[in-house]
């Protein structure tokens, strides 16, 4: 769902709701805001749970005191449900202790009846949040697998790499190259300078793209190598690539 769907024509809302008159006056409250809106009205339970499985709703609406149901079961049938589709209530009778219950568990927000006009502002409120939630969501799952594939070939480097903060000289990242060569695993190397382990002669702050210096391993020895450098800008971050290829 992009950051328009406040502005999304054919809304698809679910409202359980006994009075059909009360539902009404929320599809033409909604249909205002949202013309094209589609309004599937239940006031029975099993109806509700039907509508829940079948799904493709873009925002639940709820009474809070129906008979033989009651706001809070449909909450939480709701949550277990469609954990990802808005729920509000709108009631006459649910009170302000009600109301902050239920907005802990997970209700997005309510509306009183006498007091409809904040439906449509509560609904839209409701709809951006849920935008930029999936917004995020996206961003985060497109920096996982930027992040694999990154470290798919971060691995499969015949070269000892690291990955510095330009700026601190601190090692960020290793591979299992290195791991071999510096005798240690990536948990002793990470947070160490690189000049710690590639010697003092390595050239700063002007580094060439190329030069020779001594690798010290973990146990003291030092093995000739030479560094190759690579400037990078990753996540905002300025950094460093240094592959070492071992002299014979």
């Amino acid at each position: 769902m992009s950051k328009s769907t406040g502005m999304k024509k054919n809304l698809r809302i679910l409202n359980l709701e006994d009075s059909r008159d009360d539902a009404e006056l929320n599809h033409a409250m909604l249909a205002a805001r949202w013309p094209q809106c589609q309004f599937t009205r239940v006031d029975r339970r099993e109806d509700f749970v039907a509508a829940l499985e079948e799904g493709n709703f873009d925002l639940i609406l709820s009474d809070y005191t129906m008979p033989g149901f009651d706001g809070r079961t449909a909450l939480s049938l709701a949550k277990e449900k469609r954990p990802e589709v808005p729920f509000l209530f709108v009631s006459g009778t649910i009170g302000e202790d009600a109301a902050i219950e239920a907005l802990k568990n997970g209700a997005t927000d309510y509306v009183l009846k006498h007091r409809l006009m904040r439906l449509i502002p509560a609904v839209d409120r409701a709809l951006r949040e849920l935008a930029d939630r999936s917004e995020r969501d996206r961003a985060e799952e497109s920096m996982r697998q930027s992040e694999h594939k990154y470290r798919e070939l971060f691995e499969c480097l015949a070269e000892a790499a690291f990955l510095t903060d330009e700026y601190s000289g601190k090692i960020i990242d290793a591979n299992r190259r290195a791991e071999l060569m510096l005798g240690c695993s990536r948990a002793d190397i990470l947070g160490r300078k690189q000049s710690q382990f590639l010697g003092q002669d390595s050239p700063a702050p002007h580094e060439p793209p190329s030069y020779e210096c001594l690798m010290i391993r973990a146990d003291g020895t030092s093995v000739p190598v030479e560094v190759r450098a690579t400037r990078l800008l990753l996540y905002e971050r300025e950094l460093v690539l240094r592959l070492c290829y071992e002299r014979g």
